[in-house]
């Protein structure tokens, strides 16, 4: 199964995984974790694919090309992405 982990730095310094994005057999992508408020915002507004010369919005309907670019959106200090990761 193919994922990605999202963090947040705590106020301890340490990296707290909120949201685990898996792909699913239908192709989708299933959005689990605390970061409940994080999963409605990449559901509802999705985000940009990176690695595609036009422009153009992923969301978890789409399935690896949106895990794909999950790290290339989660980018600060505060909040990162994982690259795909397979269990």
């Amino acid at each position: 199964m193919k994922y990605v982990e999202i963090y947040k730095l705590e106020n301890d310094g340490e990296q707290k995984v909120v949201l685990v994005c898996f792909l699913r057999d239908d192709g989708t992508v299933k959005l689990k974790g605390s970061g409940e408020q994080l999963a409605k915002n990449l559901e509802e507004a999705g985000i940009k694919n990176y690695l595609s010369k036009t422009p153009e919005t992923l969301f978890p309907k789409d399935g690896l090309p949106f895990l794909q670019n999950l790290s290339h959106y989660f980018t600060s200090g505060y909040m990162n992405a994982s690259e795909v990761k397979e269990k």
